[in-house]
């Protein structure tokens, strides 16, 4: 009697599943694409918790298993391309918390990621990160519109030259001549730290060590954003846990301290800004992102006292949002896009002597090395970031859902066409996809950063995306990535400073010759997961030599 009185809710609640898996799974077929079945999906909270502990289900003989891929966000980081060649460009994932059209087809992405009036985002993934308040990534309509006035201010082109400067600045303090080898783990460590540092610097205008403990404080600035991006689907569910102490195992109170932590850095940075702001003249250069916010939302706040009207300001939980989200962005797609770019280079030789030559006449040689002299001109340097998020690009399946029924172009074995999406029913851009599409070519899988420089008549190399392909790693539209150019400027100071000064090279293990361990180091940056950005599954298994140029190389 008592185990059914246990079992009856469990069983009450998978037949239920199963009426919405069912009356979903009948929704699917009328748009006569294949069809994936899932038991569950990322929109499950409960399964997020659950679903490292069925791991186990991929090793069922038959397929049995396969389903287990698709239920996270960041599933394209483990799929790539192989789905989308098996299936075609839109298949749809049948759950039973909803339909999911997933589509490379740049029609249809464009449809609906430049449209976000009728194909907002949805609550499962933009309230996902709001840890602290509302931000500019959590919101939508004139809530966006409220957060993004605010925010774009910050990105100006005074900001820029600090990024660029401080990327320089915290790049030569790698100490890549006398730590010379490190494993693609340690790499990404250590560059996880120069983001840090650079972030600290431009996004709060700290100066201080970052694993430093300041007074009245229990952890560092990087041990407890680092703590919270480690963890950071605890930091989602649990992030607002009131629960005493005693009652929680150590890793939750150490989160608890950690979110409460960053909290504080950022109350005591807003703090400072305002009484900045309020002895300060309004007409010196800001010297940080917070300062370009608080001074923004001042002036904002100046004009609705001024007169009536909607509410145009943020309150201070949405700046902290905010700036939790620049900071969480920077500090991982940073890290992930060097990750893989600089082993990417490691394995071309030939493509670091092309990026080499354009450092030799723009910046090593060039009499500045300041941001508006030098940065415009190093086209083959942002390439490699092109190229690198082209082929590891950090971000999971975006969804979206139209407000009211739309049209979504779709192609199929027989050609283009169109199906109706009603509202509920969820569009995934699979840019992973799209950025391994036949579209860019037979070398589409490899790594060629030429493919972005167009060379005018008179010899001068600009930046471009191929036409007709499909590249979104910031995404576009209006809902772009504000800080796209940020982390454009901090890869491209990064970059020349290192392939100034060095080579980079695979380190060959014993017996193992230079194409040979190329190849296992493209094995090993093949073997992703997704957790804020792409991670590599083996970081230890390669690592990196840096060779320093001699003056005449």
């Amino acid at each position: 009697m008592v185990l059914h009185l246990l079992l009856a809710p469990l069983a009450l609640f998978t037949v239920y599943r199963l009426c919405k898996l069912s009356k979903n799974y009948a929704a699917a077929r009328k748009y006569r694409l294949p069809i994936i079945i899932l038991p569950c999906s990322f929109e499950d909270a409960w399964w997020i918790l659950l679903r490292p502990y069925f791991a186990w289900v991929q090793g069922l003989p038959w397929g049995f298993g396969d389903w287990y891929v698709y239920t996270e966000m960041g599933w394209p980081q483990v799929d790539t391309n192989k789905t989308s060649l098996r299936l075609g460009d839109n298949f749809v994932l049948c759950a039973p918390t909803a339909n999911q059209i997933v589509t490379s087809y740049r029609p249809a992405i464009d449809t609906v990621f430049r449209d976000h009036k009728n194909w907002p985002q949805t609550d499962s993934q933009t309230q996902m990160f709001m840890v602290y308040g509302q931000n500019v990534a959590s919101t939508n309509g004139v809530d966006w519109q409220r957060h993004r006035k605010i925010t774009s201010t910050a990105f100006n082109e005074n900001t820029m030259v600090q990024v660029w400067e401080e990327a320089i600045k915290r790049t030569a303090e790698l100490d890549l001549s006398v730590e010379s080898e490190r494993s693609l783990g340690r790499l990404r460590s250590s560059i996880e730290v120069l983001a840090m540092r650079v972030l600290a610097q431009v996004a709060f205008g700290e100066k201080r060590a970052l694993n430093s403990i300041p007074p009245g404080h229990r952890q560092s600035l990087m041990q407890c954003l680092g703590f919270i991006q480690k963890h950071i689907v605890l930091t989602i569910l649990f992030s607002g846990l009131k629960a005493p102490d005693f009652l929680l195992p150590k890793k939750l109170r150490k989160l608890k301290v950690s979110v409460a932590e960053f909290r504080q850095y950022m109350e005591e940075s807003l703090k400072r800004h305002l009484e900045t702001t309020s002895k300060g003249s309004t007409t010196t250069k800001s010297k940080s992102l917070l300062e370009s916010m608080v001074r923004a939302n001042e002036a904002e706040k100046q004009l609705v006292e001024g007169g009536p009207g909607r509410v145009s300001y943020l309150s201070d939980s949405d700046l902290y949002g905010n700036l939790f989200v620049f900071n969480l962005a920077g500090y991982e797609t940073t890290a992930s896009t060097l990750t893989f770019a600089l082993p990417f280079l490691a394995t071309n030789p030939n493509v670091q002597e092309w990026v080499y030559e354009e450092l030799k006449t723009h910046y090593i040689n060039s009499s500045s090395r300041e941001y508006a002299t030098v940065y415009s001109k190093l086209v083959r340097c942002l390439s490699v970031m092109y190229e690198a998020l082209r082929l590891a690009s950090p971000a999971p399946l975006l969804v979206r859902s139209p407000r009211s029924p739309m049209e979504l172009p779709i192609i199929t074995k027989t050609g283009p066409g169109s199906i109706t999406v009603n509202p509920g029913t969820l569009v995934g851009g699979h840019f992973y996809a799209g950025h391994l599409s036949p579209d860019w070519g037979s070398d589409a899988e490899s790594f060629n950063p030429r493919r972005f420089i167009l060379k005018s008549e008179s010899g001068e190399e600009s930046l471009a995306v191929p036409e007709g392909r499909l590249f979104a790693p910031w995404i576009f539209g209006q809902r772009v990535c504000p800080g796209k150019k940020f982390s454009q400027v901090e890869f491209t100071a990064i970059v020349a400073q290192i392939f100034a000064n060095y080579r980079v090279k695979v380190i060959q293990n014993t017996n193992e010759s230079a194409e040979e361990a190329n190849q296992r180091m493209m094995g090993i940056l093949s073997d992703k997961y997704f957790n804020i950005s792409t991670h590599l599954k083996q970081p230890e298994a390669g690592a990196l030599r840096f060779e320093r140029r001699d003056e005449k190389s």
